[in-house]
């Protein structure tokens, strides 16, 4: 499982449109989506703000189809963490069921006063797909249908062209559907990944997955606390812990693990200063994160971004120094 925050969401954004040729740093921050404060705030806050900028996005390139050409469903290239967080976190809210055969992905971008922009659905739908064709290793798996609750665009041939089927607008939901021999055949790996392992199943998110996704989008306000989560869950603390049991985990362990893995990821990686990084993952100062990484990884966060062999490790997912388990799952 891997796991991300909005400051690997808000970066995933910049590079598909740094590699179209977009020029948006600018419209990052006029929607508030500053790295630093502007990411440290509620996820229908989050969500309000991903809309302003698609809107903006619209607005400066003069392109309504630019959500799909920023990122177009093919397998290679940016996936990771991004896929994971468009999918599973509290920004997208995703509905899973099967009929006569088929498998019907229905998806929700909740707003808190902004109205949700047809780009961004766009985006998510070719970022889910993506994972799709990741996962199976193939160009060609393709849904059978899908369905806009928007009115329908001046150039909606280019849709059908993209999504390889054919997509109706006007409907009562935002929906991808798939025929459940293609889902299948396209995920003969799908147990060890994650989210597809859900719609491999057609089974909506664990209470774990949940958890975790909302833990990685609060740390960067400080230590999530358990009452925060479960009220976002709309359950009792109480509920929440004996679901968590239920799964064999509990919210104590999902926030360590979750930091370890967003550790794991960022120190591989080597884009974060050391003070950024220590913040970014709730610790309230930078020896309480060097402490945790001797736990983790058995050598401080200097150690490990001054060895690139160690890094090595890192990224492969393959070590822990400190136990010897695996972090990649």
């Amino acid at each position: 499982m891997s796991y991300s925050s909005a400051l690997h969401l808000v970066r995933g954004v910049k590079s598909r449109l740094a590699n179209s040729g977009v020029e948006a740093e600018s419209l990052f921050q006029l929607a508030g989506l500053d790295e630093g404060d502007g990411l440290a705030c509620e996820p229908l806050e989050l969500s309000d703000k991903l809309s302003h900028l698609w809107t903006l996005l619209v607005e400066h390139s003069g392109d309504p189809l630019i959500g799909l050409k920023i990122s177009s469903p093919h397998r290679l290239g940016w996936l990771g963490v991004m896929g994971h967080i468009m999918l599973v976190s509290p920004t997208v809210q995703s509905t899973i069921e099967r009929c006569h055969g088929h498998t019907r992905v229905g998806l929700v971008l909740p707003g808190l006063q902004r109205e949700v922009p047809r780009q961004r659905y766009d985006f998510v739908w070719c970022v889910l797909l993506r994972s799709l064709r990741c996962a199976a290793g193939r160009d060609d798996a393709s849904p059978v249908l899908l369905e806009y609750a928007f009115p329908e665009p001046a150039n909606a041939a280019l849709y059908a062209e993209t999504f390889g089927c054919p997509v109706r607008f006007n409907r009562p939901h935002n929906v991808m559907e798939f025929a459940d021999t293609d889902l299948v055949a396209a995920l003969p790996d799908y147990r060890g990944n994650g989210v597809l392992a859900g719609l491999a199943t057609a089974q909506p998110p664990t209470i774990t997955a949940r958890v975790q996704s909302m833990v990685a989008l609060m740390l960067p306000k400080g230590p999530p606390h358990r009452e925060d989560v479960a009220a976002h869950m709309m359950m009792s603390e109480r509920t929440l812990q004996r679901r968590l049991a239920e799964e064999g985990t509990s919210f104590t362990a999902l926030v360590d693990d979750t930091r370890r893995e967003l550790a794991r990821q960022s120190l591989a990686a080597g884009e974060l200063s050391l003070k950024m990084l220590t913040f970014q993952l709730g610790f309230s100062e930078p020896s309480a994160f060097y402490r945790a990484c001797k736990r983790w990884f058995g050598m401080t966060p200097s150690d490990i971004l001054n060895h690139a062999p160690r890094r090595e490790r890192l990224t492969d997912g393959a070590w822990d120094g400190s136990n010897g388990i695996t972090t990649k799952r």
